[in-house]
């Protein structure tokens, strides 16, 4: 089956965050979407998959997605992301695999692929498959939102 680049369009839900902290604190000024980095969120599972995009998109970045790391290798080909999150454990090419075969290509040796795993010590063994940086799920939203201002450019 034929990989789809799919761009998400999705409002923040107030419910989402922490009620005590505005969500101010966290989203700095929309990026413009005819410039925004493009960051592809490889994830099989949905809710996950739709948690990162809605975040993303509330922060002003063009989403893509993929559901496994085959489509994840055809999705970046197809897209050039400059961020790929890359989920390890997906059905059929995983994780590992997909971020071999996209630092096996020139044009993906230096974008940023960052391992999201709920692997206990699996920093290690995404770092030797080429991934820049591993994130723990479930997603620290703050711990994350610091860390992908070292990946993007952010406002």
């Amino acid at each position: 089956m034929p990989a789809t680049v799919t761009a998400v369009d999705s409002p923040v839900r107030s419910e989402s965050r922490d009620a005590r902290t505005p969500l101010s604190t966290y989203l700095p000024p929309r990026l413009d979407q005819a410039t925004a980095p493009v960051v592809l969120v490889a994830e099989d599972h949905e809710d996950s998959r739709d948690a990162l995009c809605t975040l993303l998109d509330a922060l002003g970045y063009r989403v893509v997605v993929a559901t496994n790391g085959a489509e994840a290798v055809e999705v970046a080909r197809a897209s050039r992301p400059d961020l790929i999150l890359m989920d390890m454990m997906m059905p059929g090419v995983d994780g590992f695999q997909a971020t071999r075969t996209l630092r096996a290509d020139q044009a993906f040796r230096d974008v940023p692929i960052v391992a999201i795993t709920a692997m206990e010590g699996a920093r290690e063994a995404v770092l030797a498959a080429g991934c820049s940086d591993c994130v723990s799920k479930p997603l620290d939203i703050r711990g994350f939102m610091q860390r992908l201002r070292v990946w993007l450019p952010v406002p």
